[in-house]
């Protein structure tokens, strides 16, 4: 039967808060044995000197309780088995820390996500929204939020939606003129169903015709790309040779974008495009049914074209003569003009 410990005063200059705290558990616990008390008052007089104390005796005796025999805690006497079991418990202690650790890294990091989620939320919700559409023969110029200005020509249809990150315009039918203001933390775009146009601060038009989209910049810069709405568009894109990359044109220059998405150059004056807003329609190398879709803008009786395409006819007319413009269009294009009840059609002469 192994005797009991002596009692000797405990030297912690020399023992580690942890080593302190195991050495206490044991005297203590053989005090019990042997129904002695003598270093109780020690014992709760080290408790009170620092908290420290009180909790990693509380971590000890936990740990100490976990044992199977008192022959496993008269081992721990043995300064390398008490030494063993300290190294034991620091490790323990550092996998609970690094678990807290991975715990609040995965909640900062569902945290995170929910933030990034309700910013996106915030941000694609409406500041302001207006829809315009202008009746056939009428031309109107809206102030937006901003201070950027529209002049949309007859008969066309806009919808103008402002969020946080940027300014929307969805051009539904027919054509406008924007002056926008610089705000490079909005860009201001344009979208129709096969162009958008994205612009910090510029002026320039958009005419949405019936077979193409033309963009025209008086001055500033914009960028100009194929509006694809799917995986699918963007395949069949580039699969006929014609990649959907945007481009930017600046002063003077005039762009079409083509139901195909494709995008090019065209030898015209930009200033044509800003013509309806002193009362002239001005068409350079139209077709005739280009010339139809924008005479009807401005005509309670629409024109439409039939029979074979008529091209390269150019006119500079006043929105007041253009009856008095299809009744003489026969004489300068192979075209023949014919009255119905709902329609004025210009018809090819071959």
């Amino acid at each position: 039967m192994s005797k009991p410990a002596q009692s000797k005063p405990l030297n912690a200059k020399s023992l580690t808060l942890s080593e302190m705290a195991a050495r206490w558990y044991l005297r203590l616990r053989e005090q019990e044995k042997n129904a002695r008390g003598s270093e109780q008052q020690a014992f709760e007089a080290w408790l009170a000197d620092d908290p420290r104390h009180a909790a990693e005796y509380d971590s000890i005796a936990r740990a100490m309780r976990q044992l199977d025999s008192a022959e496993s805690l008269s081992s721990l006497a043995d300064a390398a088995e008490q030494r063993m079991f300290l190294a034991n418990e620091a490790k323990r202690k550092t996998r609970q820390r690094r678990l807290g650790q991975l715990l609040m890294i995965g909640m900062i990091s569902i945290m995170g996500y929910f933030s990034h989620q309700q910013y996106q939320v915030w941000q694609a919700q409406p500041v302001m929204q207006m829809a315009a559409q202008n009746p056939v023969g009428q031309i109107v110029t809206k102030t937006l939020d901003d201070g950027s200005k529209v002049t949309l020509s007859a008969k066309s249809d806009m919808q103008v939606t402002y969020y946080r990150h940027e300014r929307h315009v969805l051009l539904k039918e027919g054509e406008a003129i924007f002056e926008v203001t610089k705000d490079p933390e909005r860009p201001f775009i344009v979208e129709t169903d096969t162009a958008k146009v994205t612009v910090l601060g510029t002026r320039f038009a958009v005419n949405r015709l019936q077979q193409l989209v033309r963009i025209s910049v008086d001055h500033g810069r914009v960028k100009v790309e194929p509006n694809l709405d799917s995986k699918a568009e963007l395949a069949t894109s580039t699969a006929e040779g014609q990649p959907a990359i945007a481009r930017e044109i600046t002063n003077g220059q005039v762009l079409e974008v083509y139901p195909n998405h494709a995008m090019a150059l065209v030898n015209r004056p930009a200033s044509d495009a800003f013509a309806f807003m002193k009362g002239r329609l001005v068409f350079d190398r139209a077709d005739i049914d280009e010339i139809a879709y924008t005479v009807s803008r401005y005509r309670v009786k629409p024109v439409q074209a039939q029979g074979k395409q008529v091209r390269n006819i150019s006119a500079d007319i006043n929105i007041q003569d253009i009856d008095h413009f299809l009744r003489g269009l026969p004489n300068i294009a192979p075209v023949k003009l014919q009255e119905t009840p709902q329609y004025t059609l210009l018809n090819s002469a071959h």
